[in-house]
């Protein structure tokens, strides 16, 4: 369970730096200007960040599409990953089966879901290794899903060219 859970934790991080990617590529701003403020950002507001930004990018309309069903991915993963990110680990056996580990979430308005979990009634909230490797191979879904937009957007990109340099101040050397 616990390597797991460190997959889909290190799986997760990839998904929210390609999310800022994403965003960076897409905004006027160097990623800099606004790196600070997205780092303290849980992964829910991350997404209506990512989300803005894209509704906002004129490039990004043409994968409209591609988009909602890549954020409607990333709203199915954000509850899963509360559930494992909030939760508690345990061994258990159910219904005659051998013991195993589940992770169990913290579920809102509920103080006895582990008492739940004891006596078997498992909701969404209750993660077999299983469950949490397929939780895993969503985040790596939805990262190339955005990296297939990413990789499209970059080779059809214009090239930036750099302005006259009218400065007083001498250019470095390129030949060095």
């Amino acid at each position: 369970m616990h390597m797991a859970l460190g997959s889909f934790l290190t799986e997760m991080g990839r998904l929210e730096l390609r999310m800022l990617l994403v965003g960076a590529m897409i905004s006027e701003e160097p990623m800099e200007y606004f790196f600070e403020d997205y780092a303290k950002l849980t992964f829910g507001p991350k997404i209506t960040w990512v989300k803005e930004r894209c509704a906002a990018s004129d490039t990004m309309k043409n994968y409209k599409v591609e988009l909602e069903s890549i954020f409607a991915e990333m709203a199915v993963l954000l509850k899963k990953r509360n559930y494992l990110t909030h939760g508690e680990t345990y061994e258990e056996s159910f219904k005659g089966k051998p013991r195993a580990p589940y992770r169990v979430g913290v579920t809102k308005d509920n103080i006895d879901y582990l008492d739940d979990f004891d006596h078997a009634q498992h909701g969404d909230n209750v993660f077999s290794i299983q469950q949490v490797k397929d939780a895993t191979a969503l985040c790596v879904k939805i990262r190339n899903d955005l990296d297939a937009i990413k990789k499209v957007v970059v080779d059809n990109a214009e090239p930036h060219v750099e302005e006259a340099n009218d400065s007083p101040w001498p250019v470095a050397n390129p030949s060095r």
